[in-house]
C-alpha cells in the first residue's frame, strides 16, 4: 500500500474507508448536512496536530463551523465525524511495529481520544501488547489491525475499543481514527 505521508492525503483515504471501521465521516460542511446524521460530532482538523472539537449537537454544527471559519480557520483544513460511545470505551491509543515488534500506547480513560492520552498513557510491548489488543478487540478488528500494521510498515495506527459494536461497519467494537507516517 501507498504510505500515508500527509494528514491531507489520510483523511481522504479515511473518508473513502481504506483503513476499515470508522466513525462516520464526512469531508465538508455541505456532505454532514445532506446527509441528515443526528448525533452529537466532533470537528476535525486536516492540520496533523490542529485544533478539534468535540460533543458538537447536530443542530449546532452550522454555528460552531462558522464561528470557527469567522475566527480565521480554513473551512478546507476541516471535517466531521460522528462522537464515539466513549462512556463504552475499553482501551485507545496507538500501536506501531517496533523492534519488539509492536510497541502500544494505550489508557483506559472514557474520554475522546487527544483528552484521554493527555490523562494518562500505559506502555506495552511484544507479546503484552497483543494480548491487550486481542482482550479489548473483537477477533475480526483484532485481525484487521495487525493487517494495517503489515500493509503500512513504519506507520503509527490510532484506535479505540469499545464495549459495543460502533462504526461504519456493523459488528466492530474497533474504530481506526488514524494511520499515519508524517
Amino acid at each position: 500500500m501507498r504510505p500515508v505521508l500527509t494528514k491531507n492525503d489520510f483523511v481522504r483515504r479515511y473518508i473513502r474507508g481504506e483503513f476499515g471501521n470508522r466513525a462516520p465521516s464526512w469531508g465538508t460542511l455541505d456532505e454532514f448536512q445532506s446527509s441528515g446524521y443526528r448525533g452529537k460530532v466532533h470537528i476535525r482538523n486536516r492540520v496533523a496536530n490542529g485544533l478539534t472539537w468535540y460533543n458538537i449537537e447536530s443542530s449546532q454544527v452550522l454555528n460552531h463551523w462558522v464561528e470557527l471559519v469567522t475566527l480565521g480557520v480554513s473551512p478546507d483544513s476541516l471535517y466531521l465525524s460522528g462522537m464515539a460511545p466513549h462512556d463504552y470505551g475499553s482501551i485507545q491509543g496507538e500501536f506501531q511495529q517496533s523492534v519488539h515488534w509492536m510497541d502500544l500506547t494505550y489508557c483506559d480513560a472514557k474520554l475522546p481520544m487527544r483528552e484521554a492520552m493527555a490523562v494518562e498513557t500505559s506502555v506495552a510491548t511484544g507479546v503484552t501488547a497483543l494480548c491487550l489488543l486481542k482482550k479489548n478487540m473483537d477477533p475480526v478488528s483484532y485481525d484487521w489491525s495487525l493487517e494495517l500494521m503489515n500493509l503500512y510498515p513504519g506507520h503509527v495506527i490510532e484506535f479505540s475499543c469499545f464495549g459495543v459494536s460502533w462504526g461504519t461497519i456493523p459488528h466492530r467494537n474497533t474504530v481506526i481514527w488514524e494511520v499515519r507516517n508524517y
